[in-house]
């Protein structure tokens, strides 16, 4: 499982040579965040495209990405900011892969969930909302009647991890926290470590 690369494909390239000099046949992960902001943007796709099978789910900057383009092709004085020219340069097939990324992946046989930035504890997964997955980084407890309600944050500012109220069962793979590095928890792995602020790309393996 990889965290997010923010279109640094060199590091890509990498960390997937590495993964499969330990084990030749790894079957790669992605937290999401995969493009946007970074140098190598389009690369990283075509790189995805010829790694052959693997599973990725959607980052809040890849959906920023889709946001743009779907403004782009309905409003027709739309103008990019020049940071985000190189969207307009996307193929197609870029652009479907992008579209097709679910929000999170569950392995039943590892009692694992992959999602880019966090959950609710105790809230279904269908039930969820997707700014949750994308966004999240805190949760709030707030007081309903003497009822205990938990509200996603999107901010460090407010709430706690929400990581340290998961108490599973599944272990969640996640990303979109830099700020926070690598964290190693009982049953909450994040993998956001800042490559794309000069920090390592980071993995981990999940055998099975």
């Amino acid at each position: 499982v990889v965290g997010d690369i923010h279109g640094c494909c060199d590091e890509l390239e990498e960390i997937v040579t590495e993964a499969r000099k330990e084990h030749k046949d790894t079957l790669f992960v992605f937290v999401g965040d995969l493009v946007n902001k970074g140098p190598k943007n389009s690369e990283v796709l075509d790189f995805l495209e010829s790694l052959g099978e693997h599973y990725a789910v959607r980052g809040n900057h890849d959906e920023v990405i889709l946001k743009e383009l779907h403004k782009f092709n309905t409003q027709p004085d739309y103008k990019f900011l020049p940071k985000n020219e190189w969207m307009k340069k996307l193929t197609r097939i870029q652009v479907e892969y992008l579209q097709q990324l679910p929000y999170t992946i569950q392995i039943p046989s590892l009692n694992s969930i992959i999602v880019h930035a966090g959950l609710i504890p105790g809230k279904p997964l269908e039930l969820t909302d997707f700014n949750t997955f994308t966004n999240m980084r805190n949760i709030i407890i707030e007081d309903y009647f003497n009822g205990r309600g938990l509200v996603a944050s999107n901010s460090h500012a407010v709430g706690e991890p929400w990581t340290s109220l998961w108490s599973g069962p599944e272990h969640v793979y996640f990303g979109h926290d830099a700020k926070r590095k690598l964290q190693l928890l009982p049953l909450a792995t994040g993998l956001d470590t800042g490559c794309l602020y000069g920090g390592a790309l980071t993995g981990v393996f999940i055998n099975g």
